[in-house]
This record gives C-alpha cells, structure tokens and sequence, in this order.
C-alpha cells in the first residue's frame, strides 16, 4: 500500500492485526533484543526442532510439515554459522528472525510451529540451555584448574615466598608449596 502499513505488517508481523502501522522507532529501540540475543541461536533452532517433533509425534502437524520445518531451521542453522544470515532488528529478537527466515523458506508450514508455545516459551528454553552449555564448560575449565596447578608446583621449589597462616606474614615458603596447597 502506499501508507506503507502492508510493508510495516510484512516486515514484522507481531505488530500485525488492530494495529494500523508498526512501532515508532524509539520503540523499536528500547524493544529489540536481537543485539543480545542471536547469540541464542543454535538453542532457539534446537528448541524449535525438537518442538516440531512433538507437535508431529502427538498427530498435531503432519509428518511432511514438520519433514519441511526441520529441514528449513537446519538451513537456516547452517546460514547463520556461514555468516550469511541477514538479522533484521525490525525483527526485534532471534524468535522473530528465525520464524521471518523460515516461512520464506518454506511457506505456510513455518507458521504451524507456534502451536501450543509462546515465544515467552521459547525465551525461557533458549536461555536455560544456554545456561547449561556455559556451566557445562565453566566445569570443563575448573575440573582441569587443580591439576594444572599440581603440575605448576612440579619443580618449583626454589622460588621462595612469604607464607602467610591466618592472613599473618610468616616463614619462607616454596612456590610450589603454595601452588599444590
């Protein structure tokens, strides 16, 4: 149209229905997240796979939607990890970006994967597997920290430095020793 209220709707079809045109920019502003969350691609795409699954196993989309919604997210996983993913902020956050994404690449099937899940849904999935990856490899990181000091302390018996026992200066003690304490 030439009030720009049908490309407003195409662009981001979240502010779509009883309203006559999109955000205000500031408001687009404050409300985009996309910044913060692509990072959370990979889990919002797990997430989204494996919600077509059950949608699929429990006979709410048929088997060839959720053949087309899977192959579609792996496409779009494999065009984010390429760099070749254009995010669009008018899109506000990754959900938005990935569902815009998937209905051009499949059509009408991409919008069967909202059954049954908010994207307040989808924000708490993402984010909790986020989590979990990172502690997962903050655990990786300090199961390995006792022995790599043990080994710091090898052969370091020369260096010599104050001991301190409750936080009081007392006799020399070995690097080493500090190290493997």
């Amino acid at each position: 149209m030439a009030d720009g209220t049908s490309e407003t709707k195409s662009s981001n079809q979240m502010w779509g229905g009883r309203f006559a045109s999109g955000p205000d920019a500031i408001m687009e502003e404050i409300n985009a997240s996309i910044g913060f969350d692509k990072k959370l691609y990979a889990q919002d795409i797990r997430g989204s796979k494996a919600h077509a699954e059950m949608l699929a196993h429990q006979g709410i989309i048929s088997a060839d939607d959720k053949e087309k919604i899977v192959h579609g997210l792996d496409t779009i996983l494999s065009e984010i990890e390429a760099g070749t993913f254009a995010f669009s902020r008018k899109l506000e956050d990754i959900h938005m970006n990935v569902e815009a994404r998937l209905a051009t690449l499949i059509g009408p099937a991409a919008g069967r994967l909202h059954t049954a899940r908010s994207r307040n849904d989808q924000v708490a999935l993402d984010f909790r597997l986020w989590v979990k990856e990172e502690l997962q490899k903050a655990e990786k990181i300090l199961t390995g920290l006792p022995g790599a000091s043990l080994a710091r302390g090898e052969g370091h018996a020369e260096p010599v430095m104050p001991g301190s026992p409750h936080l009081q200066p007392a006799q020399p003690v070995p690097f080493g020793h500090h190290c493997r304490a």
